[in-house]
């Protein structure tokens, strides 16, 4: 199934206001002293708590999280992002025009079209956020899409939106995660605590902080000479992350980007 990038160059995801954020949260430096910084608790598709722990700068100006679901043979893929979310993905990822909006439990689903009808993109509409999943090829009949959203339950609150297949589809949560834009830095992709595991390596990493880090090349990438060539793998004792700097801005050094990764912390609660 077709996926967006969350790469949009110079775009910028709509923005969603991070209550969770407690401002000026003391973070605590080996020396024992405390420097200003970032609190965020996101509520992940699985109704699992994230708390993230961060720099005061940059801000975070931006959450999304990607969760799929699968039985057997079949599988799909959502994306949860702010109000605003379709609309974004519609200008930015691939250029789609609204061809149908309808109603599934009383929310509302509006449905685009690229114009070479290569792609079509279905989103749900919450009271906080948007619930986006990509086919590909034309929009689906309209009985296809209102009993795809029907096999989900569905809570959004601020902190995030919870999807999970009701119990008599007998779909399973193959994966989910969800990602931090920080601006003029890069992203911060940080995978559930099922599937984190696969993520760290075998040898010992660096020591950040609050855990570890490795790195490696980007996909792509043979003759690696700066930070924006590398994925910086972070290891705490009950999570793991993947940071990948952006090159957009200038004015933030490398000097910046990676004192900004050594006050990174993150950990799960889980039901």
């Amino acid at each position: 199934m077709p996926e967006f990038t969350a790469r949009t160059g110079n775009a910028h995801m709509p923005h969603r206001t991070l209550v969770g954020r407690r401002c000026c949260y003391g973070l605590a430096t080996r020396e024992g002293d405390q420097v200003p910084g970032q609190s965020l608790e996101l509520v992940a598709p699985s109704a699992a708590v994230v708390n993230v722990e961060l720099a005061e700068l940059p801000r975070v100006t931006s959450v999304a999280a990607h969760v799929r679901f699968a039985s057997g043979a079949y599988g799909r893929g959502f994306q949860i992002g702010p109000r605003g979310y379709h609309e974004f993905a519609c200008t930015y990822m691939v250029a789609a025009n609204p061809v149908d909006r309808l109603l599934v439990h009383g929310r509302e689903v509006v449905v685009s079209e690229s114009l070479d009808k290569h792609t079509s993109v279905a989103t749900l509409i919450g009271d906080y956020h948007e619930l986006m999943t990509v086919f590909g090829g034309p929009a689906p009949r309209r009985e296809r899409l209102v009993e795809l959203f029907a096999t989900l339950e569905i809570a959004d609150q601020v902190r995030g939106m919870v999807v999970r297949p009701r119990r008599e589809t007998l779909l399973g949560t193959m994966s989910e995660h969800i990602a931090l834009f920080a601006e003029g830095l890069g992203s911060l992709s940080i995978p559930g605590p099922a599937h984190a595991a696969s993520l760290q390596p075998r040898h010992q990493g660096a020591r950040t902080m609050f855990g570890e880090v490795w790195r490696s090349p980007l996909p792509g990438v043979t003759s690696a000479a700066q930070l924006t060539d590398y994925t910086y793998t972070l290891g705490f004792p009950s999570a793991m992350a993947e940071v990948v700097f952006a090159d957009a801005d200038d004015a933030v050094t490398d000097a910046d980007k990676l004192a900004w990764l050594e006050q990174i912390n993150i950990s799960w609660t889980v039901g």
